[in-house]
């Protein structure tokens, strides 16, 4: 869910986590664009995150991606790791 007035996206993870030694990473993909981190994802299953400004004027077709990756986040600023899951947002 995006919440407009905060800028925040809350993501529910409701299967599954980060195997041991590892994180999970959601990035926020534009139509066109490389991957944008959004952020390294809590090991609860809930988290708000704020949504980079790039990405919160291209909420029509952005794609959200979770990716395996090493504790703290990718080091190289784009998904290194095995991508877990991919979704489009879609208006409620």
């Amino acid at each position: 869910v995006y919440n407009e007035a905060t800028n925040e996206i809350q993501i529910t993870r409701t299967d599954g986590g980060a195997a041991g030694g590892r994180a999970l990473e959601l990035w926020g993909i534009a139509a066109g664009d490389n991957p944008v981190s959004i952020g390294v994802l809590p090991e609860t299953a809930n988290a708000r995150l704020a949504l980079p400004a790039s990405l919160a004027t291209a909420l029509d077709g952005l794609t959200l991606a979770v990716s395996d990756e090493p504790p703290g986040g990718s080091p190289t600023g784009q998904p290194t790791g095995e991508v877990l899951a991919v979704g489009e947002i879609s208006r409620i």
